[in-house]
């Protein structure tokens, strides 16, 4: 399937600011069952972006903004072919580092509690791993309600299993928590979801989920949202360990004025 997806986030200032320093991760990767083909970055005020590659694989695009503005625009344009084959050579060299535990993804007694009701019972075989992961995003998809209320982009997985309530970004940390407390390695994606439901055209918002790493398979999606695992529908945008590494957009401003943000996604499919 072919995609073009519309990615707008704008700024308001209350005042004039001195200066931005931004990066975005907002160009959707290669490999996996998926490919860019086209991107283009619009940055207001003829600001102009350089890029690197991060640790993780992503596509990471930066700019400065130094003389006094009240506003700023930031918007992609993507097309993307996803359904392709897999990777012929899947393999991960840090995989062994997405079992590790750092905040917000944390290892406390509610995550090995959710991962000893959904244990692997041959850790070598990927059938038992996928039939582990595929009833922990049915469970969590059942036990918690989505709630755009209750949380925010600093929530921790203790806040999730308190309040039983999240977003898709809290139902990706605690797939993951839960993941990695089975022994699984897990990763953090950011990205897109296009719902035929809706028609070809769909305005949606950015969407998260996880992937697991399953012996003799690579990276496998796990969408506890909806839940699915994840499908041509799915675009993704950047992984990491969590939230913090694939943020579609993070910065800092110099200035006293107060800031709001606001975001619009907008996909198609075209093929």
């Amino acid at each position: 399937m072919r995609f073009e997806i519309v990615h707008s986030t704008r700024y308001r200032y209350t005042a004039p600011i001195a200066e931005t320093v931004m990066e975005v991760r907002l160009q959707p990767m290669d490999g996996n069952g998926q490919r860019c083909l086209d991107f283009r970055l619009e940055l207001s005020h003829g600001v102009k972006a350089r890029n690197y590659r991060d640790g993780f694989g992503n596509q990471v695009h930066y700019f400065n903004l130094v003389r006094p503005h009240a506003g700023l625009s930031v918007i992609s344009r993507s097309t993307v072919e996803t359904g392709l084959a897999p990777d012929d050579h899947p393999g991960e060299e840090l995989v062994q580092d997405f079992l590790r535990f750092r905040s917000p993804v944390k290892d406390i007694e509610g995550v090995r509690e959710l991962a000893a009701r959904h244990p692997v019972a041959d850790p070598s075989s990927a059938e038992s791993v996928l039939l582990a992961l595929d009833a922990l995003t049915v469970t969590i998809s059942q036990e918690f309600a989505y709630d755009t209320t209750v949380t925010n982009v600093y929530s921790v997985v203790d806040d999730v299993l308190a309040l039983k309530a999240g977003v898709c970004q809290d139902f990706a940390h605690l797939f993951i928590a839960a993941a990695r407390a089975m022994g699984v390695p897990a990763r953090y994606v950011s990205g897109y979801i296009h719902l035929p439901k809706w028609g070809d055209k769909a305005t949606t918002a950015s969407h998260a989920w996880a992937e697991a790493w399953v012996p003799g398979r690579g990276w496998i999606g796990f969408d506890a949202t909806h839940p699915v695992r994840t499908t041509p529908h799915h675009v993704r945008l950047a992984v990491g360990r969590d939230y913090t590494d694939a943020a579609p957009t993070r910065g800092v401003y110099v200035g006293s004025a107060a800031g709001t943000m606001s975001i619009s996604v907008k996909t198609r499919a075209i093929g």
